[in-house]
């Protein structure tokens, strides 16, 4: 019996290790999980439905499958697996109102337009994929998404910094539609100078300045970005617990480019000194680039899009993923879909792993 006490205590004190880099590990030498479309929830069954009606029209990019997945909320995400990267849509409604209807509904039996309670007719970022069609969200609001965050936060202070991807819709279907625009459908309010403004403090209205590790953080007194990189290296763990790194995605960024402002790093090009986080999605294709790169940037790629590899249990990406040392691998699996097959992705020695470029 005194055996089996020693041997359990050896065996969850080297799985705890493993999960736990040292307060001393550079962050770019941290691999953690990060969730795409953190927010979103599974689509109705007769939104899939009906659109699969129409897929031959709506060509292969729009084929419904690919939007036919969805997440828990960010709590079980963080505690149950490990997640500690998320990504949020946010849609500029500086009026309010904007997204109070969904659209496709009106050709549903059944289905409500409009959503109860009065969340979305306030002022404020509203958090959806894509607006009248992929809407079904467990954080309605940005306000709420960001107080779910600072709750999970506040309960355990010395967490692992959790990367904020911010996505800033520039287009919905109606943008792309006159049809759909004539049929109610809402085209995206699109993002200037303003809204990003706004952005900013709506976030700041709800994380203290201590939870946010902003590019001024990281730049210390260097001109640049990279330049600190060159300097002395990634921030360490211990410096960065507890908080939060937003990243600016999206086809708006350079709207934000345009002003200085102190919040959000961005992805962007290896050229920009002030870049030091990339994208390279296409794990397969990048695999050799992506591994040339992580010395000097953080990368971020995805294992699975679509839910393409899910519906084949194809590994192969994840696989590409995980070789090419990219510290941000994305994926909507963390948990298996059971109705097509038993794909899920993680690491085997923990919530992280460690990587050296």
């Amino acid at each position: 019996m005194k055996f089996l006490v020693f041997y359990c205590m050896v065996f969850f004190s080297s799985l705890s290790f493993a999960q736990l880099p040292s307060d001393d590990t550079p962050l770019n030498e941290i691999r953690i999980l990060a969730s795409h479309n953190s927010y979103k929830k599974r689509p109705h069954h007769k939104v899939l439905r009906f659109l699969k009606k129409f897929q031959d029209k709506l060509g292969e990019q729009n084929n419904p499958n690919f939007i036919d997945y969805g997440h828990l909320p960010f709590s079980e995400q963080f505690d149950n697996y490990g997640i500690r990267g998320i990504e949020l849509d946010v849609n500029y409604d500086p009026k309010g109102g904007h997204y109070k209807r969904r659209r496709i509904n009106l050709f549903l039996f059944g289905q409500r337009q409009r959503v109860k309670g009065g969340a979305l007719k306030k002022p404020g970022f509203k958090i959806l994929h894509i607006s009248d069609v992929d809407f079904e969200t467990n954080y309605l609001t940005l306000k709420s998404a960001l107080e779910a965050l600072k709750s999970w936060s506040d309960l355990h202070s010395d967490h692992f910094p959790i990367y904020i991807n911010l996505e800033a819709k520039g287009s919905h279907p109606a943008d792309e539609s006159k049809t759909l625009k004539r049929l109610g459908f809402k085209r995206c309010i699109p993002f200037d100078q303003k809204a990003f403004l706004d952005l900013e403090q709506e976030i700041s209205a709800i994380l203290t300045p201590s939870q946010i590790f902003k590019p001024s953080d990281f730049k210390k007194n260097y001109s640049t970005l990279q330049e600190r990189v060159v300097a002395e290296g990634w921030p360490l763990l211990e410096e960065l617990r507890g908080r939060f790194i937003f990243i600016l995605e999206g086809s708006n960024n350079h709207i934000y480019r345009a002003f200085v402002s102190p919040m959000f790093f961005q992805y962007g090009n290896q050229s920009d000194a002030n870049t030091v986080f990339l994208l390279r999605n296409n794990a397969v294709a990048s695999e050799t680039e992506i591994r040339e790169l992580t010395s000097q940037f953080i990368v971020r790629t995805r294992s699975d899009a679509g839910s393409v590899e899910s519906r084949a249990n194809n590994y192969d990406t994840w696989n590409a993923a995980l070789r090419s040392g990219a510290q941000i691998i994305s994926t909507d699996y963390y948990k298996a879909d059971e109705r097509w097959s038993s794909y899920k992705v993680g690491f085997t020695n923990g919530f992280f792993e460690i990587v050296r470029p």
